[in-house]
């Protein structure tokens, strides 16, 4: 058993590399104490961004009910000859509780209907925000938001163009997903300088996706624009490209830590949990700081962030973090994520199973059904740990030499050097359906030497081969 080392940089797009679960010697495997590998907290994601979403009521169009329940008939008749803008503004007011208004969802949703009566844009794209999220006294009801936010945006409006772009980018509110019109409406709402719009037409030109060719440079100018309107997405995102130095950015951790904390005040999760991966390193000109690390995956966990949650698990398992040892609450913290189908966490809690720790009990055929849903995500050391199970016959598997040895190769040919390891004995050995080949066995055990796996290097004693 070895002591682990992690690697915490969020900043690594799209690369899963586990940092310690000990290979397999003689018999293709030995103890293991936690695979614990780093995950990339800023995979793209076209987020919920709500506030300012809408859509108009088109003249003559059907109405849903009050919210606010029957009014006088004279205060009715009034507010049926009311100015439109009025009755959003006042419906605002009682949305945030100002002007000297209690707040009161059910009365904003009220007034915000009788707007959206009269075409008034934005009071339909409140109301949409109100049927896409149940409240004000309103059902869940996305098709209503749609109807709503389409009709605003048809008068132009941007909340409502941005409110049917996510609606097609998700294939959610009775449309059928379509990354091509949804780049059309993200396109029309940044067009007039909406920050929602600008995002997340910048994060389609980070992908390449929705008909548009992958620009990195077009993707920071817009998330510069939105940046600069305060929107923490896009603030978290700008903060990446510094990271990476991408879309002709010059690399420059601190303006990356300063957007970070920028974003992060403004309770964005992932903000939140790469600032406390530069608290914990030290980077971007911060100090080390622990506590403040764990506070701020804390916050990201509390909200319902898996890649925090994860990290927030990984601290209480090995004790790390500031906090006590305490594999129960990791195994909470990994099942929350895992459920989210966060690979790591699917990883960590399959190991908590194949060992019983954590307060759970020993399932083989648990860990192996959570090693696979974690390397089907291409997850290395998942993929490393299914192989064994393969190549052993275990966790309810089917004895498969040769399916151990794909898994191995898959994890090995990310750089993983546990599965190199792993890999390198079977080709010495000539194990796993394949024929020995010292020559590749050395190969293998030399990548996996020179990132310190000390197994490799007493194999390479053993075979008389020289490290370098």
């Amino acid at each position: 058993m070895r002591a682990a080392a992690f690697s915490n940089d969020f900043f690594l797009p799209d690369r899963d590399a586990a940092a310690y679960v000990p290979p397999i010697e003689a018999r293709c495997r030995r103890l293991v104490l936690f695979g614990f590998s780093r995950r990339t907290f800023f995979s793209l994601i076209l987020a919920l961004l709500m506030a300012g979403f809408g859509a108009p009521l088109s003249a003559g169009a059907q109405a849903p009910p009050s919210a606010g329940g029957s009014r006088p008939s004279a205060a009715a008749s009034s507010e049926d000859t009311a100015d439109p803008n009025r009755l959003y503004e006042r419906g605002a007011d009682y949305e945030q509780g100002r002007k000297g208004r209690t707040k009161d969802e059910r009365e904003a949703a009220r007034l915000y209907r009788l707007g959206a009566e009269k075409n008034h844009p934005k009071a339909q794209v409140a109301l949409g925000i109100y049927y896409m999220e149940g409240r004000g006294g309103l059902p869940k009801d996305e098709r209503q938001a749609e109807h709503f936010w389409r009709l605003a945006a048809e008068q132009g409006e941007a909340g409502g163009q941005t409110g049917l772009g996510f609606l097609y980018a998700m294939g959610r509110g009775g449309l059928t997903k379509d990354d091509r019109e949804a780049v059309r409406f993200y396109r029309l709402a940044a067009d007039q300088g909406n920050a929602k719009g600008q995002y997340n037409l910048a994060s389609y030109y980070e992908q390449g996706a929705g008909g548009i060719a992958k620009d990195d440079a077009e993707a920071a100018r817009l998330y510069r624009l939105a940046a600069d309107q305060g929107l923490g997405t896009a603030q978290a995102a700008l903060a990446r490209m510094y990271v990476e130095g991408r879309g002709g950015l010059a690399k420059d951790e601190k303006e990356a830590a300063r957007l970070l904390r920028l974003a992060a005040e403004q309770g964005d999760v992932r903000a939140e949990a790469n600032l406390a991966s530069f608290y914990e390193e030290g980077r971007g000109g911060l100090p080390k700081d622990e506590a403040e690390a764990t506070r701020l995956f804390r916050l990201a966990a509390d909200q319902g962030f898996a890649p925090a949650q994860a990290k927030l698990g990984v601290f209480y398992a090995l004790g790390g973090g500031g906090l006590a040892k305490d594999e129960s609450e990791a195994a909470r913290l990994f099942r929350l994520a895992a459920e989210q189908g966060h690979p790591l966490a699917q990883y960590n809690l399959g190991f908590l199973y194949e060992t019983g720790a954590g307060g759970l009990p020993k399932d083989e055929q648990q860990a192996a059904r959570l090693f696979r849903l974690a390397a089907d995500q291409g997850l290395a050391a998942a993929q490393t740990d299914l192989g064994v199970f393969y190549v052993e016959g275990r966790g309810g598997l089917a004895k498969d030499e040769r399916e151990g040895a794909r898994l191995l190769r898959l994890a090995a040919e990310q750089g993983y050097a546990n599965a190199q390891y792993d890999l390198g004995f079977l080709y010495e050995t000539g194990a796993g359906g394949l024929q020995k080949d010292l020559h590749e066995a050395v190969r293998l055990y030399r990548l996996a030497a020179e990132q310190g796996d000390v197994d490799a290097r007493a194999a390479l004693d053993r075979l008389g081969a020289p490290a370098k």
